[in-house]
């Protein structure tokens, strides 16, 4: 008999406890009318960056020496978001490529430390030279990469750092304010 009464008062206070959850706080809302909403001016949003998506690709045929990239010059705005393909089109085992972005004058010394630096550094100059660099792309393979654009005009160059005979896999950046 105590165990149907125990039962029964906590069966009571849980009913009681689940029915007591809410409370009026008093608001009520607004005045509902005919009249149409006013927009509110937004303010434009100066946080948003521009972005620029660019494809780069390794092209020239069988031949080592005939390589080049598609491009020898790209033009973005200063600041801008750069979200980079690149493709090596290339068909031999050996026309393995990346693209290194550097500052203007020093691409051949980035290619030349490149080679300096072998497998074990991607290939890459340990350099504050560098602005970017992608991954290595074998023949048929596409890579990407993000970087900004420094706030300034400049210009930069891209070349290939993987040492290779192409002569031709060079370019310029140009940053416009």
């Amino acid at each position: 008999m105590k165990q149907i009464g125990i039962v029964g008062l906590l069966s009571g206070l849980l009913l009681f406890a689940s029915c007591g959850g809410e409370q009026d706080t008093g608001e009520r809302p607004g005045k509902i009318t005919d009249e149409p909403m006013t927009p509110q001016e937004a303010e434009p949003d100066t946080t948003l960056q521009h972005v620029a998506e660019i494809s780069i690709r390794a092209t020239g045929g069988e031949e080592l020496e005939s390589m080049t990239f598609d491009q020898d010059t790209i033009e973005v705005k200063a600041g801008t978001l750069i979200k980079l393909t690149f493709t090596n089109e290339g068909k031999d085992p050996k026309m393995i490529y990346n693209i290194v972005f550097t500052k203007e004058g020093y691409s051949a010394q980035a290619a030349h430390m490149g080679g300096k630096a072998g497998a074990s550094g991607n290939y890459l100059p340990d350099s504050t030279l560098l602005l970017a660099a992608s991954p290595l792309a074998l023949p048929g393979q596409s890579v990407t990469l993000e970087f900004t654009a420094p706030d300034t005009s400049a210009v930069f160059e891209f070349v290939n750092t993987y040492p290779s005979e192409t002569p031709l896999m060079k370019g310029k950046l140009i940053i416009k304010e």
